[in-house]
């Protein structure tokens, strides 16, 4: 099999040596398409093609479980460095949505009117002020994409109200929790959403504990991807052998892609009209909670499980995910034992979702199994991300170690007092050429050492054009 390759180890395979990729010919056709796009992404190409069918069924598909129920939607949170295709990635996406009919928006910044809605006052007939709701981006049914996601992580009043509109925009639709509710002077805003959500942002500084503490992770698919300098050299390698080339057919076409989705839709909206004798006529009049109850009167037969292997494979499923926690360090085994419940969620939708690529309306085990596959590699890659960069055992060692270096650099250094500002100020560019003369280092090497470890360790001031820097007074 090829997987891809982090520097701690075998993560992910290749999107094509998926079951499901291997059965269905048109998810394997729709991820190559993908990654001739945006090169060398073919999991989130995989990802993306979950995506687009889930906003293709969420008016029609309700996922019955216990006393409540699932929606089709896949939200999909992509962490990877700059300039490695996640926007030209969404050319690819947004291109589909448009042809077969599903709205999409781009989200970079904005108010919370513009997200859930707000009054805005219009003159009636009569020239009176009259308030008039205008909806939000997180009304009704699209796929939104934040193409910058870092905006969620920043710690200021604004993302976090976002996050948390976010978060109630994830919850199953047709639940009371879905809906976005603010209180204005102007009146009371109630919104539904049916958007599905594609977030992408390089790696800003502390993510990882971001993730370990904010709920908005546990209602998405997150998924990382680490570019070495080989690989970002690989996609350089590609591109450049296509210049001048004309691109061959491929094996599954363009419109094969958008007629799959097209029929899907025609054939979900139909089992939902068949079963509950409605014609689409009277669909088409009704308004959303009239359709959304309709909706939720036939989840218990509009998909079905396989009795004799459904349910055993999905109790595999899940003792294979609680395997991932296996040795995990008591720091983040609570954090990441808490995204069991969403792999399960996620299963169970998977599995929904690879029904539909059958043409079943039977969920069976084959389809939870082909389902594990993908979700287990994402969650172990998640757990494996999460715990190379905590803080225990060896890697406070580690981070000691290169603690001592830099202050042994810095104590190489005369200090210089800088007028009110105190004494004891090195120049910065002394101490990294303090440091690489220690420690053998070219200078780009000292530089990434100084921002990855040293960075937080010291005061920075500038007099004139020179950049000076202290220990600072409270460092451990």
């Amino acid at each position: 099999m090829n997987y891809m390759l982090t520097s701690y180890g075998v993560i992910m395979r290749k999107a094509s040596e998926y079951r499901a990729s291997r059965k269905y010919g048109i998810l394997k056709g729709y991820t190559d398409h993908f990654n001739a796009t945006s090169i060398d992404n073919d999991i989130p190409g995989l990802l993306s093609f979950f995506f687009i069918q889930g906003q293709v069924a969420v008016p029609y598909v309700r996922i019955p479980w216990g006393s409540s129920h699932l929606d089709p939607r896949n939200h999909v949170f992509w962490i990877q460095s700059s300039r490695t295709g996640k926007s030209i990635a969404w050319e690819f996406v947004g291109d589909v949505l448009k042809d077969i009919g599903i709205n999409s928006d781009l989200y970079t910044t904005g108010t919370d009117a513009g997200l859930i809605g707000g009054f805005e006052m219009e003159e009636d007939a009569e020239g009176n002020k009259i308030p008039i709701l205008k909806e939000g981006m997180l009304t009704g049914q699209k796929a939104l994409n934040f193409d910058e996601g870092s905006i969620i992580l920043n710690p200021n009043k604004h993302s976090q109200e976002t996050v948390l509109y976010l978060q109630s925009a994830c919850n199953p639709v047709g639940s009371n929790n879905n809906m976005l509710v603010k209180h204005t002077k102007t009146g009371r805003i109630e919104t539904e959403s049916l958007v599905s959500l594609w977030i992408t942002t390089y790696p800003p500084s502390g993510v990882k504990e971001y993730v370990l503490t904010k709920g908005i992770f546990q209602r998405v698919l997150l998924y990382w991807s680490n570019w070495t300098m080989e690989r970002r050299k690989a996609v350089s390698e590609i591109r450049a052998e296509s210049a001048f080339k004309v691109t061959a057919p491929m094996k599954v076409s363009y419109d094969d892609i958008t007629s799959y989705f097209k029929d899907l839709e025609l054939r979900l909206r139909n089992r939902v009209l068949n079963m509950t004798e409605t014609t689409f006529v009277e669909w088409d009049e009704m308004a959303r909670p009239d359709k959304e109850a309709l909706v939720q009167s036939v989840m218990e037969k509009m998909f079905t499980a396989d009795e004799n292997t459904f349910y055993p494979a999905l109790l595999d499923a899940i003792d294979d995910y609680y395997t991932l926690l296996n040795g995990l360090n008591p720091n983040i085994l609570e954090v990441v034992s808490s995204f069991i419940p969403a792999m399960e969620n996620n299963t169970l939708i998977f599995a929904t979702h690879i029904a539909m690529l059958d043409e079943s309306w039977v969920v069976t085990g084959e389809h939870v199994d082909m389902a594990k596959d993908i979700l287990y590699d994402i969650f172990r890659n998640l757990i494996l991300w999460l715990e190379d960069e905590v803080e225990i055992g060896p890697k406070v060692q580690e981070k000691a170690n290169n603690k001592s270096k830099w202050v042994n650099a810095y104590n190489a250094v005369d200090g210089v007092e800088l007028g009110n500002r105190g004494d004891g100020w090195r120049s910065k560019t002394k101490v990294i050429r303090s440091y690489e003369q220690q420690n053998t280092v070219s200078q780009g090497s000292a530089y990434n050492n100084f921002d990855k470890w040293a960075r937080s360790m010291f005061d920075t001031t500038k007099d004139g054009r020179v950049v000076f820097i202290r220990v600072k007074e409270n460092l451990e």
